[in-house]
């Protein structure tokens, strides 16, 4: 095995011991949100009228959230794995990059600790401008490793292209949801749900008016 070859099975090995790593981390953020279930070590819930169900709509408000939390960090997961997958190897700069990405979501799950009840403003818009941060560093790295030869060699340049187009959604909603915070907890609640379909639909929308021009010109 030449230089060149051996150089290519290490930057190989690299790549899938970053996405262990990154696995792991995500590992330990998902284990951190169950410290922040109702507590029922001193066994006050079995008083309620429902026993636990009670504790459970007593926190309904913070439970939603910590929902939220919790699958905002499994899109911010699946978005890594998203960018990773299209890759055959990875190089110093890359990996740099996908560990900055990390960071921000560990910045995200900062402020969504910190204060659940969104009682400052401070927490929803430093939630959005970290999981777009995140985001955005994420697809930085994606269009690095695609222009120095990173990605798998059966792909075309269609399917990289749409590895972007998927990727953009996610970064996109936590900006856009940076403007529902100054509104409102609820608003800014509600914003993650309703901003990803109004872009997902518009990008159908878009899609399909492309569609008959293209036709045309063939």
């Amino acid at each position: 095995m030449g230089k060149e070859g051996a150089g290519t099975a290490a930057a190989r090995k690299q790549l899938r011991r970053l996405e262990t790593f990154l696995d792991v981390a995500y590992a330990v953020l998902f284990v951190d949100f169950i410290m922040y279930l109702p507590h029922t070590e001193d066994m006050a819930w079995a008083d309620l009228p429902y026993g636990l169900l009670s504790l459970l709509l007593d926190n309904s408000l913070d439970l939603l959230r910590l929902i939220i939390a919790v699958g905002l960090t499994l899109i911010s997961w699946n978005l890594t794995h998203k960018l990773l997958g299209p890759l055959e190897r990875t190089d110093p700069r890359h990996t740099l990059l996908a560990l900055l990405q990390l960071i921000f979501v560990c910045l995200f799950l900062f402020f969504a600790i910190a204060d659940p009840e969104l009682a400052s403003l401070s927490s929803p818009v430093g939630q959005c401008l970290s999981l777009a941060l995140s985001g955005f560093i994420g697809i930085a790295g994606w269009s690095y490793a695609r222009k120095k030869g990173l990605t798998r060699p059966e792909l075309s340049e269609t399917e990289k292209d749409e590895v972007l187009r998927s990727a953009i959604i996610e970064p996109v909603t936590a900006l856009l949801n940076t403007g529902f915070a100054f509104v409102g907890p609820g608003a800014w609640t509600a914003g993650w749900f309703v901003i990803p379909v109004f872009l997902v639909t518009a990008r159908g929308r878009l899609e399909r008016r492309k569609q008959p021009a293209m036709v045309r010109k063939s």
